[in-house]
């Protein structure tokens, strides 16, 4: 049985040039420890989309129509019965992490909170279940961490932060913007590692919201290719990267850098010259 089961979802928005709808009829599904992911460059309408499946869209400036059930509830027609789902069975990770938390709360303060969703707990025991979050995702030192403020944390670090919060209610579903669009290429390998090691242990199922060819090839059961608010491809991973149908889709993969020889490296022929010369 799917997570989500999305049908002919549309979000229109209100704006001073009048309605756009940014979100055009697109259907989708998600199973446990599955993670699809919904690829398309700045405005093609991957984050309305997910922002809409959340319903954190403000009422009067979107309208969204269409189906999308999730743990039995359609987040379309019954939002107040969602509501009561959001921050439970389904969480959030956001892209920026520095901007995602609070500057004047502990992580500890804030990561307790989180825990708190959950229900009532006595405070060692919201104690306990913080550190043990922080240690799952790999923080070290995570007693020392829970007292710090997020100035005091690399963005790496938040970003850990921000994929524990979210873990903290044992959701069904993980939404993640863009959770590494603001890293640097080595930490983004390694949250990326993260985040599939924690969804074969938990079987957490991902909605992976990117710009990124090179990420949603790594991470990507499923692909969605969207353009101007439609998904103009659809696929395994791996015939959306080695068999693309659209133009659109190519320029994506053209666009994803590749290492080329460093300005310093000496060619084939000199450094086999090198060799010769030593030898003789």
């Amino acid at each position: 049985m799917s997570v989500l089961e999305v049908r002919n979802l549309s979000v229109e928005l209100m704006t001073t040039a009048g309605v756009i709808r940014a979100v055009d009829g697109i259907t989708f599904s998600i199973d446990p420890r599955q993670t699809v992911t919904i690829i398309g460059e700045s405005g093609s309408g991957k984050s309305t989309t997910a922002m809409g499946l959340l319903r954190l869209l403000p009422d009067d400036l979107a309208v969204i129509s269409g189906h999308a059930v999730l743990d039995g509830v359609d987040v379309v027609t019954e939002p107040k019965k969602f509501a009561k789902l959001r921050g439970r069975s389904v969480a959030l990770i956001p892209q920026d992490a520095m901007t995602a938390l609070s500057p004047v709360h502990t992580i500890g303060r804030q990561l307790g909170e989180a825990v708190l969703r959950k229900g009532a707990a006595p405070k060692a025991e919201v104690a306990r279940r913080s550190l043990e979050l922080l240690e799952q995702v790999r923080i070290p030192d995570p007693a020392v961490q829970l007292k710090k403020y997020p100035h005091q944390l690399s963005g790496g670090m938040l970003q850990r932060v921000l994929i524990a919060m979210a873990l903290a209610v044992d959701p069904v579903l993980l939404v993640a913007d863009e959770p590494t669009s603001a890293l640097d290429v080595t930490v983004q390998a390694g949250i990326l590692d993260l985040l599939l090691e924690l969804q074969e242990r938990t079987q957490v199922a991902i909605l992976m919201i990117t710009h990124d060819l090179g990420v949603a090839r790594l991470v990507s059961d499923r692909i969605h290719v969207m353009k101007d608010g439609r998904f103009v491809e659809s696929g395994e991973v791996e015939q959306i990267v080695e068999n693309p149908q659209t133009e659109y889709t190519k320029k994506l993969l053209a666009a994803v850098p590749k290492l080329g020889h460093w300005d310093g490296e000496p060619h084939a022929d000199s450094t086999q010259a090198s060799l010769d010369g030593a030898r003789s």
